[in-house]
């Protein structure tokens, strides 16, 4: 836990946690936002959206391109600017999680994708779905 602890930011409500996500930065660079989960019985409405918003501000600041996220509310992520996205455009996270995974072959997450900046480099742009 404390190895990862500069990944996470969280949202508090009177003094306790109501709200937490992290920014897994691979070695690529690439950037991915997990375990993101808001207390539903804080009743303070926006922590999901603020918590999105701090780990892109922190993944801009860190120079990354790239924020991607698997994710069950896709809905919640479009709203926030990320655009779908095929799994296959990310081995690093394939092969991290996905190949490990009991849902592999039978997995409900739709692949998404924020642009911080347009890049030159070597990173191979995520093959869009209709």
């Amino acid at each position: 836990m404390i190895h990862s602890i500069n990944e996470f930011a969280v949202t508090e409500v009177e003094n306790q946690v109501a709200g937490c996500a992290s920014l897994y930065i691979y070695d690529t660079g690439l950037a991915e936002i997990r375990s993101l989960g808001v207390d539903p019985e804080s009743r303070i409405a926006g922590q999901g959206r603020q918590l999105v918003e701090h780990l892109l501000k922190k993944a801009k600041s860190l120079a990354l391109s790239r924020v991607i996220v698997l994710t069950r509310v896709p809905e919640f992520f479009a709203s926030q600017g990320f655009s779908f996205c095929s799994k296959d455009s990310l081995p690093e996270k394939v092969i991290k999680d996905c190949e490990l995974c009991l849902r592999k072959d039978n997995c409900d997450e739709v692949a998404m994708e924020y642009i911080l900046k347009p890049s030159n480099s070597a990173v191979i742009p995520c093959k869009h779905v209709a």
